[in-house]
Parts: structure tokens; C-alpha cells; sequence
């Protein structure tokens, strides 16, 4: 029989963790320095941890889709640089169209949409082919009030949708959903994206749709409403089964709002009471994690799907992302 590694960390509870199986597995896995011992005081302490246990660490983070690391020495975007380095995983370049700004070499913030605006359930560039398969954040300012990262397992979604609308979530898999978003020209600060000029580097219409197209987007088609650029997207696929039994709910349904109409691959709206649903469901099966400075998490984007609380400032959360 093959021997079990050893878990190199202590592991921890917080309030409201998720049960996932009978095996007593937690979702998020909390992860602090072992007890009473001063080594794991330092960054390199945690650093060379980290290395020599990636093997433990991926096997836990494909079983459980969230690890959180608390109260290890990351105090900064270097430091937190330095951390995605040890885990060995390649950086996947951001494409996404969120306003976001690169600190430090991998290193990027956060969605820089102002805090008192909530940020909906979502994995990480889920329109793109290939998408991130992890994502992790860094609290460097924790938020005084508000401004939690909610996560949950998006496969969770599914199995409970499947229950309520099974000739849709059917339709769904056969067919997929088209995604529509519009750009402005110019940077909007109250706006969670970017304008198209700074996301393609380009004041020309028709260079700014070349870039799209080569973007990794599955773009059907671009249109423009005066200086507006609208980008449809897909049919992608919306359901996809991960590691061969997780059918994880891969679509932006969770994202909208109840009120914008949704289409699948034929052209078929998407029930507004459905939509509703699905919010609902993610709501009850969502873990809010409350950030303490030193935070490090790292999500498998395969199958779980994040989310931001509003807050009021300061709030600091930097980001990166992985093939």
C-alpha cells in the first residue's frame, strides 16, 4: 500500500467551513505553521515548505479546490511573488478585461472596481481557451468592514440546478451560452471593466476586433454601438466535467443579473426564474472567507468559482495566475 505524505502543516478550523465528504475533508483547507516551531517564523522557512511539498499540496488542492495558508511571514507583493514562484506552477498571462494593474513580477491587484460594488461568482477568465486552472490571492490590507472573498464549489451548483431544471442544465451541456459584454472606449473608475482601448492597446476599431479574435476568446462575433465594442461570445461550453466526476457549472449564469436576458447555443433565452435559482443556490452553497493580513489562498479555477463582498476601503488583495 502506498504511504501517505505527511501533512507538512498544521491544519486549522474557521467558522462556517463547508463540509465535503464523509473523510472529514473541509473546504477551505486551513493550513497554519506547525506548532512550536520557530522555523516556519520566516518567508524562507515557508518558501522551502512550500517546495518541497508540492506533490501534497496539488493532491489536496484537486481534493478540496481552496487552500487557505494563514499566519505565515507574507507581508508583501514580493513576498507573495516569491510564494507563487515555490509552488512550481507556470503563470498563465491575464487576458481577462478586469481593471487590474501588475505589481511585481506575477503579481497583479485584484479587480479594481471601487469596493462598495459586489463583485458575482465567477471562475477566473472562464470565456477563454485556456483559462487559469489556479488562481491565487494575497491580503495585504485586510477591509475593516465587508469586502469578503466567497468561494464555493461550483459543481455544487449543478448537481442542485440539475435537480430543479433538468431539461435545461441538458440543454445546457448540449448547446452552451452565449456570453455578450460591451466595452466602452475609455476607462470607466465605477466600472469593473476596462475600456477596449486599454484592454487591446489599440484606439483602432479594426486592429482592437484583430486582437480580440487572437485574444483566446471564442468570439462569434464583434459589433459596435457607436464607440461601444461588443464582444458575443461562444457558445461556449457550460458544464464541464472535471477529474471525472465533478460536472462543474462553467458559465457566467451566477455573474448576471436576473434581469439580463441569457441565451444558450440555439438561440433559446434562458428562464429569468432559472437565473434566479441559480443566484440563490450559490448564495447557500458559498463560503465567505473573512481576510486576515498574511492571507494566502489558492483556488482550483477547474471547479470552484469566487466572488467579491462589498467593503468599505481600504481593502488590498493582489492576485496571480496559473496554467
Amino acid at each position: 500500500m502506498e504511504k501517505m505524505q505527511e501533512c507538512p502543516f498544521q491544519q486549522g478550523k474557521i467558522t462556517h467551513q463547508k463540509s465535503i465528504d464523509e473523510n472529514g475533508l473541509l473546504f477551505p483547507m486551513v493550513l497554519l505553521p506547525q506548532d512550536n516551531k520557530e522555523e516556519f517564523n520566516t518567508l524562507q522557512s515557508f518558501l522551502h515548505t512550500i517546495q518541497n511539498n508540492r506533490e501534497w499540496i496539488n493532491d489536496h488542492l484537486k481534493k478540496v479546490g481552496a487552500l487557505l495558508f494563514r499566519g505565515f511571514a507574507v507581508k508583501t507583493a514580493s513576498d507573495f511573488n516569491m510564494v507563487m514562484e515555490a509552488f512550481g506552477w507556470e503563470e498563465k498571462p491575464y487576458g481577462g478585461g478586469a481593471s487590474r494593474t501588475r505589481i511585481e513580477g506575477r503579481v497583479f491587484t485584484a479587480n479594481e472596481a471601487p469596493l462598495h460594488q459586489p463583485i458575482k461568482f465567477h471562475h477566473e477568465m472562464s470565456s477563454f481557451e485556456p483559462f487559469p486552472s489556479k488562481i491565487a490571492f494575497f491580503c495585504e490590507i485586510p477591509p475593516s468592514e465587508g469586502g469578503q472573498t466567497a468561494i464555493l464549489l461550483s459543481h455544487k451548483i449543478t448537481e442542485r440546478m440539475e435537480e430543479k431544471y433538468p431539461e435545461l442544465v441538458s440543454k445546457m451541456e448540449k448547446e452552451g451560452v452565449i456570453d455578450v459584454f460591451t466595452f466602452a472606449a475609455e476607462d470607466d473608475p465605477d466600472f469593473y471593466l476596462t475600456g477596449w482601448q486599454t484592454l487591446y492597446k489599440t484606439k483602432d476599431k479594426e486592429e482592437a476586433e484583430r486582437r480580440a479574435a487572437n485574444s483566446g476568446l471564442k468570439l462569434s462575433k464583434v459589433s459596435w454601438d457607436g464607440e461601444n465594442m461588443i464582444l458575443h461570445i461562444g457558445p461556449n461550453n457550460s458544464i464541464r466535467k472535471v477529474d471525472g466526476n465533478k460536472k462543474t457549472w462553467f458559465n457566467l449564469l451566477a455573474f448576471r443579473d436576473a434581469n439580463e436576458p441569457r441565451k444558450l447555443g440555439d438561440g433559446s433565452a434562458v428562464p429569468r426564474e432559472a437565473i434566479e435559482s441559480c443566484l440563490q443556490i450559490a448564495e447557500e452553497e458559498a463560503f465567505d472567507l473573512k481576510w486576515e493580513a498574511g492571507d494566502v489562498v489558492v483556488l482550483d479555477n477547474r471547479f470552484v468559482m469566487h466572488a467579491r463582498r462589498p467593503s468599505k476601503p481600504p481593502r488590498r488583495i493582489l492576485a496571480a495566475f496559473c496554467e
